[in-house]
């Protein structure tokens, strides 16, 4: 098994550990941990380091006032005790008959998710509402397919959930996580042989740059509803 390359910045680990970060971008962290035994040992790491932190200034008065709380919650009967419903959760996202694993965050979730549209270059792409300014979007790429050389007005985070795509930097696998700005310009692309299904974060739309493609300029919003 090829090793993920690409991880989240050290930044954003802290951001997501203290429940920061918004709901789009914790919902790609929490996915690319999924595949990620690095990352997510650091995630553990910064959690102990924020608890051994709160603990050390934590008032004694209050650790005691906590303590006898959780004392009587304990010593309650459990007759008392009403269990939340849980969700039906949905553990696959379907494109016709190929079926793929559902990122944990988006299990319970499926609502949010919106049908497959075709994109220009065998790209199929899925809307996900993540109550957030960025777009959030699956993105099918069917073997032997490509989406135009772009650049990008903003930030694009890719993370790879199936499958293999390439650019002109290198060859990207499931759990990694890729970020693009205004300074890298790629020509994502699968192989003959080789599908791939991303999960993908854009806060602007792209920008086409070679030839006839810079002709969808006028249309770059497609990619970013």
């Amino acid at each position: 098994m090829t090793s993920i390359q690409f991880h989240p910045v050290e930044e954003t680990l802290n951001l997501y550990a203290a429940g920061q970060l918004d709901p789009a971008m914790s919902i790609m962290v929490s996915a690319h941990l999924e595949y990620c035994t690095e990352c997510r040992q650091r995630v553990h790491a910064i959690e102990q380091k924020m608890a051994a932190q709160l603990e050390d200034t934590q008032p004694a008065a209050m650790s005691n006032d906590l303590d006898s709380m959780l004392q009587m919650i304990m010593q309650q009967s459990a007759e008392t005790v009403i269990e939340p419903s849980q969700p039906r959760l949905q553990e696959e996202i379907s494109l016709g008959d190929k079926r793929f694993p559902l990122p944990r965050a988006l299990q319970a979730h499926p609502q949010h998710i919106g049908p497959w549209g075709r994109l220009p270059g065998k790209i199929q792409r899925a809307r996900v509402d993540a109550v957030s300014d960025s777009k959030m979007n699956f993105i099918y790429m069917d073997q032997d397919s490509a989406l135009p050389e772009h650049t990008h007005q903003g930030q694009e985070i890719t993370l790879v959930l199936a499958g293999t795509f390439i650019d002109d930097a290198g060859s990207y696998v499931p759990g990694d996580f890729i970020i693009q700005n205004t300074e890298n310009k790629h020509t994502p692309r699968t192989a003959a042989n080789q599908d791939c299904l991303c999960l993908t974060l854009l806060d602007a739309p792209l920008h086409f740059t070679s030839g006839l493609a810079s002709l969808l300029n006028p249309f770059s919003q497609l990619f970013f509803k």
